[in-house]
């Protein structure tokens, strides 16, 4: 079974100056989870209106689409470099 990244590093670099930072995403998967519970009523009845004209299923497997996704992000690395500019983006 996957999971999702917990960790993200972001490092920005221009010039002289260099400035990084560690966020922890662990923190706010309860956070999404509140959210998600919050609003699974109005999903699903928002899944019941659409049924009828084949929406509904499309909006029911964004959910474990949405989640696949997340969890494919472990291991994804972003390096951005222009002249003396870096930023670089990496999930953990």
């Amino acid at each position: 079974m996957s999971r999702p990244p917990l960790l993200m590093k972001l490092r920005f670099q221009k010039e002289d100056r260099r400035f990084g930072i560690w966020l922890p995403l662990f923190l706010l998967l309860p956070v999404a989870l509140v959210v998600l519970i919050i609003l699974s009523p109005l999903i699903l009845i928002a899944i019941l209106v659409l049924w009828p004209s084949g929406w509904g299923r499309l909006a029911l497997r964004t959910i474990g689409v949405s989640w696949g996704l997340l969890c494919s992000m472990r291991g994804l690395e972003v390096d951005i470099r222009r002249n003396n500019e870096l930023v670089f983006v990496s999930a953990i």
